[in-house]
């Protein structure tokens, strides 16, 4: 397996290791591609659909007290423990540059959880 394969693979959790098995496993034997060509294209197409991994940071669609907001976190159980305290819930986690630039306009000002 390519090193930066590897190297990135040992930050992915159980699921995406999964996805990423999955994928890979499909393309050598359904497009009969090379197990090191297809195991660079399944990171691609996990990475592209998880950006979070390779940054550590999940961003999390929270709603409640009739609002949706989000959250940054690179501790994702404890920012669902901490948002749960005050009331929100996940709705759904998203892409980090996708939201600055559809919700605030390109640029977005953080403050800390309490």
């Amino acid at each position: 397996m390519d090193q930066i394969v590897t190297e990135i693979l040992k930050q992915l959790d159980a699921n995406l290791l999964d996805a990423f098995e999955e994928r890979a496993g499909v393309m050598e034997f359904d497009a009969n591609l090379a197990r090191p060509h297809a195991e660079c294209l399944a990171l691609l197409d996990v990475l592209r659909r998880n950006p979070g991994v390779l940054s550590g940071v999940t961003v999390l669609q929270v709603g409640g007290r009739g609002s949706t907001r989000w959250a940054l976190a690179t501790d994702a159980g404890l920012a669902r423990k901490r948002l749960a305290t005050m009331g929100l819930i996940e709705i759904g986690t998203a892409d980090l540059a996708s939201v600055i630039k559809q919700q605030f306009g390109g640029a977005a000002l953080l403050a800390p959880v309490r």
